[in-house]
């Protein structure tokens, strides 16, 4: 078998003597315990008149070689080489190869070594580094050994914690640029996970692993509501960091005007207008060829009809349809003109073919003559055309202010003049295959061009207000942006830290909850930022600002000791508070994880054994390495528990302790016997049975002969008062004679 436990084997022996019989117990054994107290139970034997003599099971010690221990420092840093000590018995001297790993490969350092094993304890250390922080499972295995009698107690592993440097998530909408950031934050002793708006975490509890969260240059429909909802459950319940970046994609030119992200930061999206002229005039050119016919040119209509409700009341909106020839449907008009402009679009029938020039050129001609901050025009078809004179036209839009988005409706279209027309208006491409998709696409190109202005052009960037972060920054020396989005501050709590040459905000903070939030109207890119790549202060720029915003661990750390003694697991933690005096009336919960990698969780409970003390034991009927984590909580004012501190453990139960001993418990055996009265080593079986002056007292119940007896006596009785033997008197019967005479009887 696997175990021996002797102190079982006397328990079983005490059911089977008889009585009226000297109790003696024969131990034929090496004496190694895996289970049980030999010494405990052999004074609950002499109680009960049992005397053991024990005949030890002496043996050479078989050819073995055991893995014994692996030891590893109280604490391990990512990054920095350390060594472990395997501690390798050997009953004689040997050889064997020796494997180190580290998770499920090789240790990287020195992960195969041959040893030369000398007979007794040896010392071999090894040394590692690790790269990830989180548990990590070290496992040594020996093999290629000569002549081994046991093979189970070959492999010891053993599970430590390693604290990491603190996570940064970095959701990157064009992740191919993320390299700049990504490599200036390493520099900062931060851990990057860079991923695209997809890789989004799913549930707040995988969110819990990182420590500040940058989404950058994202637009709204790369990120769920549900995303959404985690970064907002993020920065307010767990204390997170979240930094929102700019760039062609972020902030009003993402769509993210009336979000769950606006409502969380510190600015707002729809930045300030002037009050002197419109905000934005809005052209939209359709396609009202035959092809559009039923369901295209329905939900072509429906799109103009949402873009005029997305405009605010003072915008200025026409639609010219257009086949072989334009028609202005909807004049320049201002957008609070609602029903009369769906009116109007109703009217728009389908017509003969497809001619884009003039369709462009009329709307040119009615944006050159309209004033309005931002002129653009959305260009929908669903069909090719002659591309002549087009590429000039667009030219001289886009050199009046006006920009182009196109719009490209089903599969049989020319897709290359339309990103020709986008690229070189300034504008984006859109292909849409299915017409249901209309309605949100000019819903979204409108609240880019209307709701957020990217200001593009150079200039510098002023502090405002004061932050521990910026300490140590002189950001005066810091070079231009080349670019940003116009936001507007919200009222205070905000706090303004850099703004533009317009006063505008570059990078502004509030607090939500438990965290902060922080808006970042440039880009982190090459693009806006490209001179700040350069600038020597980058990295600490970024990296201070994360390190003071990110979530803090509040819960203090109490040390936990932890050991296994007789295959049971005992830990115990000693709770001081900040002020030295003990922490009572906590409750504890030990989780106990393991075997690693991948083992289950078992939650126990801790008590309070003396002040401040809380233990726990439970034997351990697995074999492996094992991590453990305690949390200690105070019930509140309102009854519920809060978490006020949490412990940190590991340890090993490789293999049952009789793989791990080779000689003889020689004394364990003596004080068995010995403390019973018997002796070791007895010199015949008569030794044994001698009763060496003992008696045996036993109680025997006499009560059956005296109800024998009793019963004998009535029965007697009752037979002499029935029958007469002695005393009978015999007289003779007179007979009836004459005369009334009576006559004897003869």
């Amino acid at each position: 078998g696997a175990g021996s436990n002797l102190q079982a084997a006397l328990q079983l022996a005490y059911g089977l003597y008889p009585p009226g019989y000297l109790k003696r117990a024969v131990l034929m054994s090496d004496g190694v315990q895996t289970d049980g107290d030999l010494l405990a139970e052999a004074n609950r034997a002499r109680d009960f008149g049992v005397r053991l003599f024990s005949i030890p099971y002496r043996r050479p010690a078989p050819p073995e070689v055991a893995v014994r221990e692996l030891r590893m420092p109280d604490r391990v840093k990512v990054g920095e080489t350390f060594e472990i000590h395997a501690d390798i018995y050997a009953s004689r001297a040997t050889k064997a190869r020796a494997r180190l790993f580290q998770g499920e490969a090789l240790n990287g350092l020195e992960g195969i070594r041959d040893l030369e094993l000398k007979a007794g304890p040896n010392d071999v250390v090894f040394k590692s580094v690790v790269r990830i922080a989180g548990q990590v499972t070290y496992a040594l295995e020996l093999d290629q050994i000569a002549d081994d009698k046991f093979k189970e107690n070959n492999r010891y592993a053993t599970t430590i914690d390693v604290p990491g440097r603190p996570s940064v998530l970095y959701i990157e909408g064009t992740p191919q640029h993320a390299g700049p950031l990504s490599s200036a934050l390493t520099a900062q002793q931060l851990d990057v996970d860079v991923r695209p708006p997809a890789g989004f975490p799913g549930s707040l509890k995988e969110m819990e692993r990182y420590d500040f969260l940058i989404v950058s240059d994202t637009p709204k429909e790369a990120l769920s509501l549900q995303g959404q909802e985690i970064i907002e459950s993020y920065v307010r319940d767990l204390g997170g960091g979240f930094l929102f970046a700019g760039g062609e994609s972020g902030y009003g030119l993402g769509g993210w005007y009336r979000t769950t992200i606006e409502r969380i930061l510190p600015v707002r999206m729809d930045n300030e207008r002037k009050k002197d002229m419109p905000s934005v005039a809005m052209a939209l050119v359709m396609d009202r060829s035959g092809s559009m016919t039923g369901l295209p040119l329905e939900m072509a209509k429906a799109a103009a009809k949402a873009t005029a409700g997305v405009l605010s009341s003072d915008d200025l909106i026409e639609v010219i349809a257009f086949d072989s020839a334009p028609t202005r449907y909807v004049k320049m008009q201002p957008a609070r003109n609602r029903s009369r402009i769906a009116g109007e679009i109703a009217r728009i029938q389908p017509g003969g073919g497809t001619e884009i020039f003039a369709a462009l050129d009329a709307a040119y001609q009615d944006m050159t003559v309209t004033q309005a901050r931002k002129k653009h025009v959305i260009l929908l078809t669903d069909g090719k055309a002659s591309t002549g004179g087009i590429r000039d036209l667009v030219s001289a839009m886009i050199a009046e202010s006006i920009t182009v988005t196109t719009v490209g409706l089903g599969n049989d279209l020319d897709e290359q003049l339309l990103k020709m027309i986008a690229d070189v208006g300034g504008g984006r491409f859109h292909a849409v295959p299915d017409p249901n998709n209309l309605p949100r696409i000019f819903t979204k190109e409108t609240e880019m061009v209307a709701r957020a202005a990217a200001v593009e052009e150079w200039f510098p960037v002023t502090q405002v207000g004061d932050a521990a972060f910026l300490r140590g920054i002189d950001v005066r020396t810091a070079p231009n942006l080349h670019g940003y989005v116009s936001t507007k501050l919200k009222p205070p709590p905000a706090q303004e830290l850099l703004t533009s040459d317009t006063e505008e905000p570059i990078l502004a903070r509030w607090r939500v909850g438990l965290g902060w939030t922080l808006a970042w109207t440039s880009d982190v890119k090459a693009r806006w930022a490209v001179e700040w790549l350069r600038w020597p202060g980058f990295e600490k720029f970024w990296g201070q600002l994360i390190h003071e915003h990110m979530r803090q661990k509040h819960r203090r750390e109490l040390d936990m000791k932890a050991e296994i003694v007789d295959g049971e697991l005992r830990a115990s933690v000693d709770a001081f508070g900040a002020d030295d005096r003990f922490e009572n009336n906590l409750t504890s919960r030990l989780s106990i994880i393991g075997p690693e990698p991948g083992g289950a969780t078992r939650v126990v409970d801790m008590r309070q054994t003396a002040p401040g003390r809380y233990e726990t034991a439970l034997a351990l009927d697995r074999y492996g390495s094992f991590l453990l984590r305690a949390e200690h909580l105070r019930e509140a004012e309102d009854g519920s528990l809060r978490p006020v501190a949490v412990s940190y453990g590991h340890v090993s139960n490789p293999y049952p302790r009789e793989y791990a001993s080779f000689e003889p418990e020689l004394a364990t055996l003596e004080k068995a016997a010995t403390s019973t009265g018997g002796v070791v080593d007895p010199t015949g079986v008569a030794a044994i049975f001698d009763p060496a002056g003992e008696k045996v007292t036993f109680h025997e119940e006499l009560w059956q002969r005296f109800i024998y007896a009793a019963m004998v006596v009535f029965l007697l009785d009752l037979f002499v008062r029935r029958v007469r033997l002695f005393d009978r008197k015999f007289v003779a019967r007179r007979g009836r004679g004459v005369g009334g005479r009576s006559l004897p009887v003869v």
